[in-house]
């Protein structure tokens, strides 16, 4: 991309994908930031799961790999 204009556009077409672009020699990474609805913990997330059914600790850890490979973010607080 060579504008923010052209970046937010991409992004608007596939919002799960970060979009680079190249503004005044600068490389910039635009992307979309989870509304706060979305901005759950990782209890609530075990609770909408249900109860472990007897997974390993390696099939846990996919799951949560998974998980995280599929957008599961959280935003770092502000300082």
């Amino acid at each position: 991309m060579k504008t923010l204009n052209e970046a937010v556009r991409q992004l608007k077409r596939r919002p799960k994908h970060p979009v680079r672009a190249t503004v005044d020699g600068l490389i910039v990474e635009v992307r979309v930031v989870l509304p706060a609805q979305d901005d759950r913990s990782a209890a609530e997330l075990f609770a909408q799961v249900g109860a472990w059914q007897g997974e390993s600790t390696d099939e846990m850890l996919e799951f949560l790999a998974r998980a995280r490979r599929g957008g599961s973010q959280r935003p770092v607080p502000d300082l």
